[in-house]
C-alpha cells in the first residue's frame, strides 16, 4: 500500500483496536488522534503502530526510553530528575506546519519591530500604541540598554512560543520566550531517542529533520561577529550544572562547537570581552546567554552581582560583542503585550495576525480591569513579570476569601496584571501504566533569524500533563513527546552559509579557563578515586569473607592490615578493630553518599565535575556514569557486593578508556590525565606506607604483598616475577619496587609522574614538569631492597616525603592554573521563574 493509500482511510485494525477504543471512552474534547467521526486521517500511522505494539508494546517503549534518557543523562529542573519521553509522537502534517511557521516568522517579525521601538525611539510608547506602564514597569526593561546599535533591523535572534489548541483546532498563542529560550536542545533530544525505540513508525512517517535548524542557529551566531579576518570566537554564557536547563545548554554548546562559560571565565579589557586563561586571553566575538538579562553586567543592572560580568552592557555599546538575544530582550515576555499584538501587527506590518492569541485583558485600562474583578472566578490571572511567584493564577480554584485577597492586589497595582481567557487545550495520547489515556497538551516552537527572514525547528517541543489540571501558565512540566512534521516527499533540508577565515581548520581551543580546568582535574582525580576505593574495598571484603570470623590467624592479620590502611587512604571507619563488622562497615563505605570518602561520595563528585563541563565530554561518559549511579544504589541491598564492585572496576574501567581514547590530547585532555596521574601516585603510596612500610612476619608479608600488588593491578606482573625467580624470596620488597619504581609498570608512581610531566609541558608550565621530572628521578632511583634491609620506618618515612611532594605539585598546580575568582551564581531564564545557582 502506497503512503498516501494509507494516509487517506482509517484500517480495519486500527479501528478495531482494543487499546484505541478503550482510550476513545475516556476522551473529553478535541483530541489530537481521533476526532467524533473516527481517526484523523494524519494518525493513521500513529494508530497503526499502537494497535501493533498493544498494551505491553507500548509499556516496553516506554520503559526502554526511559532507560534511554537515564543512560545519556538528560536531565531537566532544579534537582535535576530525568527527563521524561512519552514514546508516541505528536504528529503534524506538513501543510499545517507551513501554515503555523508562516504566522511564527510573522509574530516574530513583530516582536524584534517592538523591541527596536522599546530600546529605541520609542514611539510606540510615545503614541500610547504600548502603554508605557507595561514597559517601564517590567522588570525586564533595562533603560541603560536603550540605544545600543544592532547588527539588523528589527533585531531578536531566538525566539520561542508557546501554543495550544482550542477546540475548534485552531493553534493559539499562550505567551512568548524571547529572554533565553529554553528547549530546543531537549526537542532534539527526543527526537534521537524516539526514533530509535519508535524505528518503524519513524521510518514510515519520515519526519522532517531537526538538524537544518542547528546549522541556522551556528550560521546566524557566526555571522553576528562584530570583527572580521578570523574564525568568530563564541561562547555560551551558561547558568551551571545546577540549572534546571542545565543539560541543554551543554548541549547546544556542543553542537556550535561553543565553550560553556561562567561570569568568572570572561574579563573585560579596553571595551572587549576575553576569555582569562592561564595561557592568556582568547578574544569573544558572540556571547549565546542562558543567563538573566538583568544579571548581565553588575555595574550596570539590578540582578545578581555574581552572575554578570562587569563592563559588558560597555563592550556592547561599543559594538566590540554581540549578545544573543539582547540584553534587556525579556520585556517582551509580558502577558500584557499578548494581548497587544493583533493592533500591532497591523500598524506595523499592515497585515492581519495570522495566529491568534489568547484573549488578554490589560489591568491598566479601566474597562479591563473591571471585567477581570467581575470574572476573578473563570480567569487565569497573570503578573506581568515571571518573577518569583506563581507565574498564572487559576481563578477557579481560589476560595472566596483568596480571590478577595487577590482583588484587592491587582486593585492596589493594576498595571501589575493581566487577565486571560483559560483555553481548554486539545489532548494526545500518552502511554502511562493504566494504558493509553488522553492528556493536555501544548507546543513549544523554535526560531532563529536567519538573512532571509526566520528559520523554524520543524515541529518543537510538546508538553503534555499527567492529570487534567495542567496549566500551561504554571510553569509546570512532567513529560514531553516528540514533535513530527510528515515530510513531503520533494522535502529537502536548508543549509546556511557560515563565516569563516581564509581556511577551516579542525582544531580544539588551547584555552582553558581556571573555573573549568578546576573541573577537568577533578574529574581525572575522582574517577581515579572511584577505580582506586572499588579496588581496594574489593579485596578488603574478600579477605573479611574469608578472615572475618578468625580472628588471630595469619589471613587475619592481613585483613587487619589492609582495614588499617583502608581507613588511613579513605578516612572511613571499617572497623580495624573488629573484624566480625568489617563487611557491613565495608558496604557502607561502598554505598553512603553522604560520607566523605566513601566510594559513592567519590562517583558523587565525580558526576558533578562531568556535568560541569558537559561541553568537553565524550558522549558516551553519560552510559558509564548512569550505570555507576545505578550499580552504587543497587548495592545497598545486593547480597553479591563483592559482584557489585567488579561491575564498579569494569565501569571505571570503561570510563578511563573513554578518556584515553577519545579526547584529543590536548590541553582540555591534560588536565584530566593529570588530575588522574596525581590521585593515582599519591593513593600507590599511601597504600605502601600503611601496610607494607611496617615489619610484619614474613608469611603474613607475603600474603600482604599479594594484596597490595591485586589492589595495584599488578599481581600478575609480580607472579611473572616470582615465576622467573627474580625476588622470590622478598615479595614485599618486589611488589614496593613494581609500584614505586619501575617505570614499565603504568601503575607505578614513576609511570605516573612520567606522563604528569608530560601533561604540564602540554598545559604549557615548564618550570612544574622540571619539577616534576626532577621528583621522577627520586623516586626512580630509590633502592627498595636496601629499604627493606634497613629499618622499615624509615622507608615509610621515605614513602610518606614522596606522597608530600607529589601533594605539593598538586597545590602548585592548584594554584597557578586552577584558582578562580569566585563562586558565581547564574540566574536561570528557562520554563521556570528564574531562580539562583546555588
Amino acid at each position: 500500500m502506497t503512503r498516501s493509500a494509507r494516509l487517506a482511510a482509517v484500517t480495519a485494525e486500527a479501528t478495531a483496536s482494543t487499546a484505541l477504543a478503550a482510550y476513545r471512552a475516556k476522551i473529553d474534547g478535541r483530541d489530537e488522534l481521533t476526532a467524533a467521526t473516527g481517526l484523523r486521517p494524519e494518525q493513521v500511522l500513529l494508530a497503526d503502530a499502537i494497535s501493533e505494539l498493544g498494551a505491553d508494546g507500548l509499556a516496553a517503549a516506554r520503559a526502554e526510553l526511559a532507560l534511554l534518557v537515564r543512560d545519556e543523562g538528560i536531565l531537566y529542573g532544579a534537582h535535576g530528575r530525568n527527563w521524561s519521553i512519552d514514546p508516541l509522537p505528536l504528529i503534524l502534517t506538513s501543510a499545517e506546519w507551513e501554515r503555523l511557521a508562516a504566522g511564527l516568522a510573522q509574530r516574530a517579525r513583530v516582536l524584534g519591530m517592538l523591541l527596536a521601538d522599546i530600546y529605541g525611539e520609542q514611539r510606540l510608547l510615545a503614541s500610547g500604541a504600548v502603554p508605557p506602564q507595561i514597559v517601564w514597569g517590567h522588570q525586564g526593561f533595562l533603560p541603560p540598554a536603550s540605544g545600543i546599535p544592532t547588527p539588523r533591523e528589527d533585531w531578536l535572534p531566538l525566539v520561542a512560543c508557546d501554543l495550544g489548541r482550542d477546540p475548534s483546532g485552531a493553534w493559539t498563542v499562550l505567551g512568548d520566550r524571547t529572554e533565553a529560550p529554553a528547549g530546543a536542545g531537549y526537542a532534539m533530544a527526543n527526537r534521537r531517542l524516539t526514533s530509535r525505540v519508535m524505528g518503524e513508525l519513524h521510518l514510515n512517517a519520515r519526519p522532517a529533520r531537526l538538524r537544518s535548524y542547528f546549522a541556522a542557529m551556528r550560521a546566524t551566531l557566526q555571522q553576528l561577529a562584530p570583527r572580521r579576518g578570523h574564525t568568530p570566537k563564541g561562547v555560551l554564557l551558561w547558568s551551571g550544572a545546577k540549572a534546571p536547563t542545565a543539560y541543554e545548554q551543554g548541549f547546544i554548546a556542543t553542537l556550535l562547537g561553543y565553550a560553556l562559560v561562567e561570569a568568572e571565565d570572561l574579563v573585560i579589557r579596553d571595551g572587549q570581552v576575553w576569555i582569562d586563561s592561564p595561557d592568556g586571553r582568547g578574544l569573544v566575538d558572540v556571547i549565546l546567554r542562558r543567563v538573566d538579562s538583568g544579571s548581565g553586567d553588575p555595574l550596570e543592572f539590578r540582578g545578581d552581582p555574581g552572575a554578570g560580568v562587569a563592563g559588558l552592557l560597555e563592550a556592547t555599546r561599543l559594538g566590540n560583542v554581540v549578545n544573543v538575544n539582547p540584553l534587556g530582550a525579556g520585556v517582551l515576555e509580558n502577558p500584557a503585550i499578548v494581548g497587544l499584538l493583533p493592533t500591532l501587527t497591523r500598524q506595523l506590518l499592515g497585515e492581519d495576525l495570522i495566529l491568534p492569541s489568547a484573549t488578554t485583558w490589560w489591568c491598566g485600562d479601566a474597562v479591563s480591569l473591571s471585567h477581570a474583578l467581575a470574572n476573578l472566578q473563570g480567569l487565569l490571572i497573570k503578573p506581568i513579570d515571571r518573577g518569583p511567584g506563581p507565574t498564572a493564577i487559576p481563578g477557579w480554584e481560589l476560595t472566596a476569601a483568596q480571590r478577595a485577597e487577590l482583588s484587592a492586589r491587582i486593585k492596589a497595582r493594576p498595571w501589575a496584571w493581566c487577565a486571560q481567557e483559560p483555553l481548554p487545550l486539545s489532548t494526545a495520547p500518552v502511554v502511562t501504566g493504566d494504558g493509553l489515556v488522553p492528556r493536555r497538551l501544548a507546543l513549544r516552537t523554535f526560531g532563529v533569524q536567519t538573512e532571509g527572514g526566520y528559520q523554524l525547528l520543524p515541529g518543537g517541543l510538546a508538553r503534555v500533563a499527567t492529570d487534567d489540571g495542567f496549566l500551561l501558565g504554571r510553569g509546570q512540566f512532567t513529560l514531553s513527546k516528540d514533535v513530527w512534521v510528515m515530510d513531503p516527499d520533494d522535502a529537502a533540508e536548508t543549509w546556511q552559509s557560515t563565516y569563516d577565515a581564509d581556511s577551516l581548520t579542525a582544531s580544539r581551543p588551547s584555552q582553558v579557563a581556571p573555573r573549568i580546568a578546576d573541573n577537568l582535574v577533578w574529574l581525572g582525580r575522582y574517577a581515579e578515586r572511584a577505580d582506586s576505593s572499588a579496588r581496594l574495598l574489593r579485596r578488603a571484603l574478600d579477605l573479611a569473607q574469608d578472615h572475618g570470623h578468625r580472628p588471630g590467624t595469619r589471613g587475619a592479620q592481613v585483613l587487619t592490615a589492609v582495614l588499617e590502611a583502608a581507613e588511613r587512604i579513605l578516612a572511613v571507619d571499617l572497623g580495624s578493630g573488629e573484624a566480625t563488622s568489617a563487611r557491613e562497615r565495608i558496604r557502607s563505605a561502598v554505598t553512603d553518599g553522604e560520607l566523605r570518602g566513601s566510594l559513592a561520595h567519590s562517583v558523587r563528585r565525580l558526576s558533578a565535575a562531568a556535568h560541569e563541563v558537559p561541553d568537553l565530554m565524550s558522549d558516551d561518559i553519560w552510559h558509564v556514569l548512569g550505570r555507576l549511579d545505578e550499580l552504587v544504589e543497587g548495592a545497598k541491598s545486593r547480597r553479591d557486593l563483592a559482584g557489585a564492585l567488579d561491575a564498579m572496576v569494569a565501569s571505571t574501567l570503561a570510563l578511563a578508556g573513554i578518556n584515553a581514547e577519545s579526547l584529543t590530547r590536548d590541553a582540555t585532555w591534560a588536565f584530566i590525565d593529570a588530575g588522574m596521574r596525581i590521585e593515582r601516585a599519591q593513593r600507590t603510596l599511601a597504600l605502601l606506607e600503611h601496610t607494607l612500610g611496617r615489619e610484619r612476619a614474613a608469611v603474613v608479608e607475603q600474603q600482604l604483598a599479594d594484596a597490595v600488588a591485586e589492589i595495584g593491578e599488578s599481581l600478575i606482573t609480580k607472579r611473572r616475577l616470582a615465576a622467573s625467580g627474580a625476588a622470590r624470596r622478598r615479595p614485599g620488597a618486589a611488589v614496593t619496587h613494581l609500584l614505586v619504581a619501575d617505570a614499565a609498570n603504568p601503575r607505578s608512581v614513576a609511570f605516573q609522574l612520567d606522563r604528569l610531566r608530560g601533561d604540564l609541558l602540554l598545559i604549557g608550565d615548564d618550570t612544574l614538569s622540571d619539577r616534576v621530572e626532577r621528583l621522577a628521578r627520586t623516586v626512580s632511583d630509590m633502592d627498595v631492597a636496601a629499604a627493606f634491609d634497613e629499618d622499615r620506618a624509615r622507608l615509610a618515612a621515605a614513602l610518606a616525603g614522596h606522597r608530600v611532594a607529589v601533594r605539593g605539585i598538586a597545590d602548585e598546580l592548584a594554584r597557578t592554573h586552577l584558582t578562580r575568582v569566585g563562586t558565581r551564581r547564574a540566574v536561570v531564564t528557562g520554563w521556570t521563574p528564574a531562580g539562583g545557582r546555588r
